[in-house]
């Protein structure tokens, strides 16, 4: 069980596992299981590099060394000792752990010279408990000084040990072990940076690690929730489906920590797996309603961006994949189609009808435009968060698609069952009045007041308001890779 402390972020499992015990109990029933298809992966995973750290002590060779090794006794000696040792890391650990013990002012974090301090107690009681936060706890795992031998080396080699592996710690529990970049082309995220050369500076500092870990470790009230069902979830002792929601828990609470530390006041959350759209005023649920999502092989991404622009009475510029892949063979069945259809066709940007279109020239230079109407594959409305995927949220003349249980149909946008509520939310004005602007029939572009983040995310197990954990089928294959990831970054950590 976590420590006992006033820290805003470990405090709260047991919290949570007191008060939502009974909810935590009434846990939904997973969808039916749906085919499976593995996202697009890259080759592998790229775990990151590591290399052994090299300290070299800017005054190892100083008169003035030879004083503070009077002065300071054994501490000093454990510095000096530091020059012989061969400790794998991350090469960016290894660049902020060089840098700070070759500092002339050095001091040692851990180790006073004698043996482990209180502090470092406090440290390798806080890593062990690495897997209540969905981490593995024997990735950081540090061994006591040797009790043999020579004394300063041992401690060196624990003090540099353990720097590395706080560093390690910190930074996977503010970003995640994973660079979600690197497992396939549906995901696309800036990393958050971590400053590890200031982060071991305040290590050094602070008598009290809790004021660095509250800086860098999630505060996001559904992490906590996440942590709690997963302590439930080991505990409880249940067998059926209790190994797979671990799985999927440990995947949340890693995806968690690619998005923001904590969500702003007012948001859109996008939850694929549960087909589900919802909308965040003051950190409170407001409005909630099914999605469409993309199908097997035009997957949406699990991205974020914000909110510009309601688009009343859209057109629909036609990609050149669905050109290609599905109104071509109805054109070489009937070179009309398109005008029959209503679309409207330019070659080099000069409009023609179809039936005159050579469809043997290349597609770029074929443009085909469906006009605003009720037949318009967007519908009356939609939202738009520019991002390099060309995905966005929209309204859709196929409202049956809605009451299928698997809602995957779309080419990689998001429908929506009820879009003129979602666009008079982030416009923060009425139904009726998005209702005017649909009537007139006309395109028009109505930028929002205020950008609204939005987070277009893939969590097979997430809590839901009333602090139920909610179970759902990996519809992408997703949580598959990035547990395979998760073994190899463990694997890799494991090798000196």
């Amino acid at each position: 069980m976590p420590l006992k402390t006033s820290s805003r972020w470990i405090a709260p499992l047991a919290g949570l596992l007191v008060l939502s015990g009974s909810a935590l109990a009434a846990r939904a029933e997973p969808q039916p299981a749906a085919p499976v298809t593995q996202a697009a992966p890259k080759p592998g995973y790229a775990v990151p590099a590591r290399r052994p750290a090299h300290i070299v002590r800017q005054d190892a060779d100083s008169t003035l060394s030879a004083l503070f090794e009077t002065a300071g006794g054994n501490q000093a000696k454990v510095l000096r000792a530091m020059g012989g040792l061969q400790i794998v890391m991350n090469n960016d650990i290894a660049d902020a752990v060089e840098a700070y013990y070759a500092q002339p002012k050095a001091k040692l974090i851990w180790v006073d010279g004698k043996g482990p301090t209180p502090k470092a107690a406090q440290a390798l009681s806080l890593l062990k408990q690495a897997d209540d936060w969905g981490l593995n706890a024997g990735d950081y795992a540090v061994a006591p000084p040797r009790g043999s031998g020579d004394r300063a080396s041992a401690l060196a080699e624990f003090e540099v040990s353990l720097s590395a592996r706080m560093l390690m710690f910190l930074q996977d529990n503010f970003r995640g072990r994973i660079d979600p970049n690197k497992l396939s082309n549906y995901y696309d995220f800036k990393r958050k940076p971590v400053d590890l050369k200031a982060t071991i500076a305040q290590l050094s500092a602070t008598p009290d690690l809790m004021v660095v870990f509250d800086r860098l470790l999630p505060s996001n009230p559904k992490f906590a929730q996440l942590a709690a069902e997963l302590h439930y979830l080991r505990t409880s002792g249940q067998g059926g489906d209790n190994a797979a929601n671990i799985n999927k828990v440990i995947v949340a609470m890693e995806e968690m920590r690619w998005l923001p530390q904590e969500f702003p006041d007012r948001y859109v959350f996008i939850n694929q797996p549960a087909y589900m759209a919802y909308y965040y005023e003051n950190s409170t649920l407001t409005l909630s309603m099914k999605a469409v999502i993309g199908q097997q092989d035009h997957q949406t991404n699990f991205f974020d961006a914000s909110i510009k622009t309601v688009q009343f009475n859209p057109d629909w510029g036609v990609p050149q994949s669905i050109i290609r892949n599905e109104m071509l063979p109805h054109l070489k069945r009937d070179p009309a189609y398109l005008d029959k259809e209503g679309y409207v066709v330019s070659v080099k940007g000069k409009t023609m009808p179809s039936a005159k279109v050579d469809w043997s020239q290349p597609l770029e230079n074929i443009g085909v435009v469906q006009p605003p109407g009720p037949d318009n594959a967007l519908g009356q409305l939609k939202i738009l968060f520019p991002n390099s995927h060309d995905i966005y949220m929209h309204d859709t003349p196929a409202r049956g698609k809605f009451a299928s249980q698997d809602r995957m149909f779309s080419h990689g946008c998001v429908r929506l069952e009820d879009p003129k509520a979602m666009a008079a939310a982030v416009l923060k004005t009425s139904v009726e009045f998005v209702d005017q602007q649909i009537a007139d029939g006309q395109k028009k572009d109505m930028p929002v007041p205020e950008q609204v983040p939005v987070y277009v995310a893939y969590f097979t197990a997430w809590p839901t308001d009333d602090g139920v954990i909610h179970y759902f089928d990996d519809i992408y294959g997703r949580d598959a890779q990035t547990l395979t990831a998760i073994s190899a970054t463990t694997a890799s950590r494991a090798q000196s």
